[in-house]
Parts: C-alpha cells; structure tokens; sequence
C-alpha cells in the first residue's frame, strides 16, 4: 500500500505541474462554463417590469385596482408602478421609455361595471416590451372578469329579495366580494425545482472535461512502457497491483481536486448553486469513480498512447452529447432522454437537479449516486485488471 502512495503522490505531483493537465482540469471547464453562461444565462435575469396607472374614474373601483393587484406585483418585487395624471402623460411614459406600459382607466368605469354595458381598461404598450404589455393586459382582464363576476352574481340573487333598495344591493355586493374564489393563486417554493443555467453549464462542463482528467493514470503505463520505466517499476521490489493501484488512486486525486476547484470557482465568481454540500461532495466522488472505470477500460483497449486519446475523446464527447452536457435533453424526443441514462453525465446531472430543491439532502441523490458508482465500479474492475495484465506483460 506504501508503494501505491508513493507512485500517486509522485504522479499528482507530475500533473500538477504539468500545464496541459491544469488547462484541461479545471481552466477550460471553468472557461466555457463562464462563457456559456454569459451567453445563454440572460434567460434568468429577475423581471424588472415598469408600468405608469392613470385614473380618469376615481371611483372606489378604480383605486381597487391600484391597491390590489397593481400593489400585488409592486410588492412581489418584479414591477414599479408610476401614477400618472392623464392619458396623454401615459402615453409619453411609455414613448420616452420611462414605462414599458400603461394602464388606463377610462372614465365611466365603475357605472360601466354596474350597468353591465362592457367596462374595459385601456393598455399601451411598447412594442420592443411585449412581454410586459401581455401581462398587464392579462390582469387588467383578470380585474374586469372578476368584478363581472361579482355583478352577475348580484344580478342573479336580485330577484330573490324583498327589498332592492340600494342598501341591500350594497350589502349584496360586499357579500359577493368577499366569497373565496374556487381557484386561488398563492406564492409557494417550490419543493423541486431544477438547476440554474449558471450551475448547469457549471456542472456539465466539470463532468464533460472530468473523463479527460481521469484518463491520465491508466495512460501514463502506456507512456512509461514507451519510455523503459514501467519494466524498472516491475523489476523493484513493488507488487504489479500496487502499480495500478497507484495509477488508479492518482486519476482519483486528481479527478476530485479538479471538481474541488470547479464547484469552489464556479460558485465564488459564477453564482453556481449546487446545493447541499455533503450530497454534491458524494456525488462528485461518484462521478470521478465512474469516468476513471469507463476510460480505464478504453485505455487499456489501445496499443499506443495516441490511440488511446483518440478513443477516450470520442467515448468522452459521444457520452457527453448522449447525457446532456451540451443542451438540454427535454427539448428532443423522448427516447433520447430515456437513454441518455447509460451514461454517467445524464446521473450526475440529475443527481444535482434532485440537490437544487430547498429540502434536498443526500439520501436524495442515493440513486444517481448508486448509478455512478455501479457504472464506475464494473467498468473499472475491468479496466485494472486488463491495466494488470498491461504491466505483467510490459
């Protein structure tokens, strides 16, 4: 076991010192993470929604909707309302972009409401804020249909009373208005949720370039064979075991300070979110056992050192594209989904979706986690033992 340890630290320390290594360990992981995520991330900028309200009624109605569903979105934190005097004051809002829309109510709005005769509210909007004018429009038609509601229900229950005097229709209407609607829309976290662009391109740019870090072990015995050291190993007095075992237990090392340092890099300068630390810590080192086993195998499957980057960067690019490292899966058909699942990028993905709800823990991420070792696991055992024949027959 001594031998083993010194044969890892010697090679950690070699890779280490290596610049290639640390270019392809942690520099350009990190590099296309932040450039992707500058790209592609604006998608999750919070809205910043800007609205200017004039009220030509100044009825009870009107100002019901400053106060409540205006004032709903005002405190949600996603809209500033601007109170204009008139129309045309909107309509310069929203023209010199002070506003991305304007809500306008008309006045005559609340005898419209109670004479049944079409109330409407008047938006504009700009065109380059579509999005921001559709959702004005949708609660300024929400805000009508409900108060349409609320009249024909008093307009239903009329007949049935003995006295319509305007105290009883009063009385009638603040009734109607506060029944509970059937369906309600509340503010709830949700209990699963998934990653963040940021940590998404974060997480598959660290998994991708990972099967690229794990294969230096193995493949250093290609290289030493090629240089005459791997027969000096094999004449000293050290087990061909404790050789691979070496190998092995430096690519491990190696695979988890090059993760170490993504996670850490990714969530100080990137605002990655990976979620619990205990559950990513498992499933980073699941994820490093897997790519060691699966480009062990390949190595020893190659006869030069050539040969066997070659394969282990196919095997690494075809996994990651089949797993969704480069895009996401949800947007092909189905069964690219379903088998994306034999490769260990698709687990380790899944495994930090399952880490990005408010509640999650490790036992959340035991089945991606199960997934990666056993893929990790079978694949290796191969692998070392053909690495042990590799060394055997020098």
């Amino acid at each position: 076991m001594r031998a083993a340890l010194i044969i890892a630290a010697k090679d950690l320390r070699q890779r280490l010192r290596d610049r290639t290594a640390i270019i392809v360990a942690v520099i350009a992981p990190f590099g296309l993470a932040a450039i992707f995520s500058t790209l592609l991330g604006g998608v999750e900028q919070p809205l910043d929604l800007r609205y200017a309200y004039a009220d030509l009624d100044g009825t009870q109605l009107s100002e019901g909707l400053r106060d409540g569903p205006l004032a709903g979105i005002e405190s949600a934190g996603f809209a500033t309302v601007t109170v204009v005097e008139d129309r045309d004051a909107a309509h310069a809002a929203v023209e010199e972009g002070d506003a991305q829309a304007a809500l306008i109510v008309p006045s005559g709005f609340e005898s419209a409401v109670t004479a049944g005769a079409g109330a409407e509210l008047e938006v504009i909007g700009s065109i380059d804020a579509g999005f921001a004018t559709d959702i004005l429009r949708s609660l300024a038609e929400s805000y009508v249909a409900e108060l349409e509601g609320v009249r024909l229900a008093v307009a239903i229950a009329l007949p049935e009373l003995d006295d319509a005097s305007p105290a009883a229709v009063a009385a009638l209407a603040q009734r109607a208005a506060a029944v509970e609607p059937p369906i309600t829309v509340v503010d709830l976290d949700a209990e699963a949720r998934e990653m963040s662009t940021t940590t998404y391109f974060a997480a598959s740019m660290a998994i991708f370039f990972l099967f690229f870090t794990a294969q230096y072990g193995v493949l250093s015995l290609l290289s030493e064979r090629r240089q005459g050291t791997l027969p000096r190993l094999v004449a000293a007095p050290i087990r061909p075991s404790s050789i691979v075992l070496g190998k092995a237990l430096g690519s491990f090392a190696l695979g988890i300070v090059a993760m170490a340092v993504l996670v850490g890099a990714s969530s100080l300068l990137l605002g990655a979110e990976w979620g619990e630390p205990l559950g990513v810590a498992v499933l980073v080192l699941a994820a490093v056992t897997a790519a060691m086993g699966i480009t062990a195998l390949i190595t020893t499957l190659a006869r030069t050192e050539e040969q066997a980057g070659g394969w282990n960067s196919i095997v690494a690019v075809t996994l990651a594209i089949l797993g969704g490292a480069f895009f996401d899966l949800s947007q092909g058909p189905e069964i690219l989904s379903q088998v994306s699942f034999i490769t260990p990028h698709a687990w380790f993905l899944e495994g930090l979706d399952l880490l990005s709800a408010s509640s999650a823990s490790v036992a959340d991420v035991a089945l991606p986690v199960a997934a990666l070792l056993g893929i990790g696991l079978v694949t290796g055992a191969v692998g070392l033992v053909r690495a042990g024949d590799l060394v055997v027959r020098r």
